[in-house]
C-alpha cells in the first residue's frame, strides 16, 4: 500500500482561534450608582420583549431582542427581580431579525420563537430538555390558503410586527397582519385550523378567512376609514394608485376593557403614537371598531415616541395580572429622533386601566446614555489610573439629536477600579451641536501628552477633529479639523502608529465594510493623511462586515500590535502583529459559564471595541461600547483565569473524505496521528491549538480505513476511523 509520507496542514487567512479567550465580566463598581443592579449590561434601545423559562425552574424569565444591536438579552426571574443573565445568549437562534415573538404553539408548555426570514415568518420549536435553552426549526415560513384556494406564503414587511395568538380560543396560535401587498392598508386574518384538521396544535394548517378583519382601514397617522369608507373621502383628496400609508405597522391583541373581547391597538412606522380601538362586538373572530383614540394607554401619560412605538403584553410586575410594556420598533434614529435612554416604559396594570410606572424599564438599572457609546480611557486626574469617557447620542429638549461626553473619575486603583460618574457633558461638547459622535485618546503631537480625537457629523458632513492637550486642558475652539480626508456618514476613524515611525496614522472603516490607511506624512500639530492602503489587510467592502469599527492595542502581551476589528456581522477578530500581518485574523472568544467553555459568539452589532488595561498592565481588558448606549467588560483571559469543565471534544470532517482536506475539531489543544489499520504511522505528535482551522492535506492517501488519534493534555487519547474512499 502506498501511504502518506509528509502531510503538512493547510492554512487560510485565519490562524488559530480561541488563542484570544476574554469572559464577560459584571463586577466593576459604580461608586455612586449602587442602584443599579448590572451596570455593564450594555444598554437598550428599541426591545421585543417576551416571557420565558430560561433556566427550566418553572418561573417565566424575560428575554428581549434590540433591533439596533440585533442582540438577545436575557433576564432570569429570581424570586421577582430580573437579573441580567448574558450566558443564555447565545443559545437562541442565529437567524432573528425584524421581530422577536414568543408563543407556544404546539401546547407543550415551552415557548416557541417566531420571526421574520427571507421568505415570511419563520418558527423554531423550544426542545429544551433541561436547563438549557435548544431550538429547533419548524418551518422557514408559514403557508395558508388564500380566499381563492390557493397554497401562499404568509408575508410581512421589513418593519411589521404582527400578533401571534389564539384569537379564536381553539387552543392553536392564530396570525394578526396587515396586507403585504395592495392599495388599503387592512388587517388579515389567518386562523389556524390545525385543532380541527389534526387534532394537534401545529402550523400547517393557516387559512386567509378575512382580509378587512375588523373592517378598519389605516390612512394616515391619525386618520382611519371605517366600516367601508374610503380612505380618500377621509382624507378629503384623491389618492393614487399607490399602496395607502405603507410601512410597517405593529398589532397588538388583547382584553383590555376586561369585557371578555378582544380590543386592537396598532402602530405604524411613521407615526409618533399608539391608536386603541375598542371592540363593541361579542366576537373576536368579527369585531366591531367603530373609533380609536390615542391618549392610550393612560390618558395622562400616553405612550407617544417620536417614531413608532410598539406594544407587547404580558406580566412584569410579578402580580399575575398583564402589564404592558412600548418600545420603539426601530433600528435606530432616522427622520425623527427617538429618547432611546428613555425607551422602554412599563405600564402596570392597576385593575382598571394602566399606570406608568417607568420610561426605563430595566435601563435605569444599566448605563445607558441613549445610543452609539463610545469609550475611551486617560488617567485625566493623574493619579495613575485610567479614567473612563464615553461619547453618546441622545436627544436635547428641543429633541434634536445631540452628542455630548461622559466623564467618569476611577476612584479605584490600577488594579481594582470604580468608576464615578463626574460630568455628563465634560468639557461641555454638547453646546457644539455635533451627533454620533466617537471619541480617542491619542498623543497626535508626540509631546508625551494624549489629545482626544473626535469624530462626528456636524451639518451635512461627517468630520475629524483633534482637541490638543495643554497641561490638561482642551480648547475646543481650536480644535484642528482634518479636511483632506474624506469620511462618508457611517464611517469609523483610529489614530495608531501603523507604519511603525512613531507617529499616528488613520484608519478609516467604512459603512460598507472595507478599511482604508491612510500614512500621517505630517510633522507634530500639522498632520497631514496621504493613503496608502484601499483594502488594507485585505480588508475590504463586505455587506455581512459593514459597519466596520477598528482598534488598534498590543492585547496578548508580545510587544507587538495588533488590530481588533468589529462590525456588522456580530463577530469580534483579532488580525495579530499588524505591522507583519497580510490578512491573517483570528476570532476572539468569550466564556460561557453554562457550558464552562469558550466560545464564538455573537457580541452584537455596529459595537465600538476599546482595549484598556484597567486590571493589568500586561493583558488589556475589552470594553465594548455598543449601539443601545450602554457598556460590556470583558477580562482578559491570560490575567482572569477561569474553570473549564467541558467534555472532550475531538471531531474529523469530512468523512469519508473524498475532498483531499481533512478538518479537525477539538476543544483542547491536541496531538494528532494518523496511522493504518495494521499499526503503520503516517503521521505523529502534528500539535493543534484548540478551536483552530486548519486542514490536513490526505491528498496521497490511498483508499482505504484509517485510525486519528487525538491526545489530550491530561492523557486522554481519543480515535476515530477515517473513511478514503
Amino acid at each position: 500500500m502506498r501511504v502518506l509520507l509528509f502531510i503538512t496542514f493547510i492554512f487560510y487567512s485565519f490562524l488559530t482561534e480561541a488563542q484570544y479567550r476574554f469572559i464577560p465580566y459584571q463586577d466593576v463598581p459604580l461608586s455612586n450608582s449602587s442602584e443599579m443592579e448590572f451596570p455593564w449590561a450594555g444598554g437598550l434601545n428599541g426591545v421585543q420583549w417576551g416571557k420565558i423559562d430560561l433556566n427550566n425552574d418553572g418561573f417565566l424569565d424575560l428575554a428581549g431582542f434590540d433591533r439596533s444591536s440585533g442582540r438577545i438579552l436575557c433576564f432570569l426571574n429570581i424570586d421577582g427581580e430580573y437579573e441580567y443573565a448574558p450566558e443564555y445568549e447565545m443559545f437562541f437562534p442565529s437567524e432573528i431579525q425584524n421581530f422577536f415573538i414568543l408563543k407556544d404553539y404546539n401546547q407543550d408548555g415551552k415557548m416557541d420563537v417566531f420571526t421574520a426570514g427571507n421568505l415570511g415568518i419563520t418558527a423554531y420549536e423550544n426542545i429544551s430538555t433541561g436547563g438549557l435553552p435548544q431550538w429547533s426549526k419548524t418551518l422557514d415560513f408559514i403557508r395558508y390558503t388564500s380566499l381563492s384556494g390557493n397554497d401562499v406564503n404568509l408575508q410581512v414587511n421589513f418593519n411589521d410586527y404582527p400578533f401571534i395568538g389564539d384569537l379564536d380560543d381553539d387552543g392553536d396560535l392564530d396570525i394578526l397582519n396587515f396586507n403585504f401587498s395592495g392599495i388599503e392598508s387592512r388587517i388579515l386574518f389567518y386562523q389556524n385550523n390545525s385543532i380541527e384538521t389534526n387534532g394537534t396544535a401545529s402550523l400547517n394548517s393557516f387559512e386567509l378567512v378575512d382580509n378587512y378583519w375588523g373592517t378598519v382601514e389605516d390612512c394616515d397617522c391619525g386618520v382611519f376609514a371605517f366600516n367601508g369608507q374610503d380612505c380618500q373621502d377621509i382624507l378629503g383628496r384623491v389618492l393614487n394608485n399607490k399602496a395607502r400609508h405603507a410601512g410597517g405597522k405593529s398589532i397588538s391583541v388583547f382584553d383590555f376593557d376586561k369585557d371578555g373581547v378582544l380590543e386592537l391597538v396598532t402602530s405604524h412606522e411613521e407615526c409618533n403614537e399608539l391608536y386603541y380601538f375598542n371592540n363593541s362586538a361579542l366576537s373576536n373572530l368579527d369585531p366591531n371598531f367603530e373609533g380609536f383614540t390615542s391618549s392610550y394607554p393612560s390618558s395622562n401619560n400616553p405612550a407617544q415616541f417620536n417614531f413608532y412605538p410598539n406594544t407587547m403584553v404580558m406580566d412584569l410586575t410579578g402580580d399575575a395580572s398583564e402589564d404592558l410594556i412600548i418600545s420603539p420598533n426601530i433600528e435606530g434614529n432616522i427622520g425623527s429622533p427617538v429618547n432611546f435612554s428613555s425607551s422602554n416604559w412599563l405600564y402596570q396594570n392597576v385593575g382598571n386601566g394602566y399606570e406608568l410606572v417607568s420610561k426605563k424599564f430595566l435601563q435605569e438599572d444599566m448605563i445607558d446614555w441613549g445610543a452609539q457609546a463610545s469609550p475611551a480611557f486617560l488617567d485625566y486626574d493623574e493619579d495613575r489610573d485610567l479614567d473612563l469617557f464615553i461619547a453618546y447620542t441622545d436627544i436635547n429638549s428641543n429633541e434634536v439629536l445631540e452628542s455630548a461626553i461622559a466623564f467618569y473619575e476611577n476612584v479605584g486603583d490600577t488594579q481594582n477600579p470604580s468608576f464615578e460618574l463626574q460630568d455628563s457633558d465634560f468639557l461641555n461638547i454638547s453646546q457644539e451641536g455635533f451627533a454620533n459622535m466617537f471619541i480617542q485618546w491619542q498623543d497626535v503631537d508626540v509631546d508625551g501628552q494624549k489629545d482626544l480625537i473626535i469624530q462626528a457629523t456636524s451639518g451635512n458632513s461627517n468630520q475629524l477633529r483633534i482637541l490638543f492637550q495643554e497641561n490638561n486642558e482642551f480648547d475646543i475652539n481650536s480644535s484642528v479639523i482634518i479636511d483632506n480626508v474624506f469620511i462618508g456618514f457611517g464611517y469609523s476613524i483610529h489614530l495608531a502608529d501603523v507604519i511603525g515611525d512613531s507617529h499616528p496614522d488613520l484608519l478609516v472603516g467604512k459603512s460598507s465594510g472595507g478599511l482604508i490607511l491612510y500614512e500621517n506624512i505630517g510633522q507634530g500639530r500639522n498632520p497631514s493623511f496621504q493613503q496608502r492602503s484601499q483594502n488594507y489587510l485585505n480588508i475590504g467592502d463586505d455587506f455581512f462586515r459593514s459597519s466596520l469599527r477598528v482598534n488598534v492595542m498590543d492585547i496578548d502581551n508580545d510587544n507587538q500590535q495588533d488590530l481588533i476589528t468589529s462590525d456588522f456581522s456580530g463577530n469580534i477578530r483579532v488580525f495579530p502583529n499588524l505591522q507583519n500581518n497580510t490578512g491573517q485574523f483570528d476570532t476572539l472568544y468569550s466564556y460561557n459559564e453554562l457550558i464552562q467553555n469558550f466560545d464564538q459568539i455573537f457580541f452584537g452589532k455596529r459595537n465600538n471595541p476599546v482595549f484598556a488595561p484597567i486590571f493589568n498592565d500586561d493583558y488589556p481588558t475589552l470594553i465594548l461600547g455598543t449601539v443601545s448606549g450602554g457598556l460590556r467588560v470583558f477580562r482578559n483571559n491570560a490575567e482572569y483565569e477561569v474553570e473549564s469543565g467541558e467534555e472532550l471534544v475531538f471531531q474529523i470532517y469530512p468523512n469519508p473524505n473524498e475532498n483531499n482536506l481533512l478538518f479537525i475539531k477539538a476543544n483542547q489543544d491536541i496531538s494528532i496521528s494518523i496511522a493504518t489499520l495494521n499499526g503503520q504511522t503516517i503521521l505523529s505528535n502534528l500539535e493543534y491549538s484548540a478551536f483552530g482551522r486548519e486542514a490536513i492535506d490526505v491528498s496521497q492517501l490511498q483508499s482505504g480505513l484509517y485510525i486519528v488519534s487525538a491526545l489530550f493534555a491530561n492523557g486522554k487519547n481519543i480515535t476515530r476511523k477515517l473513511v478514503i474512499p
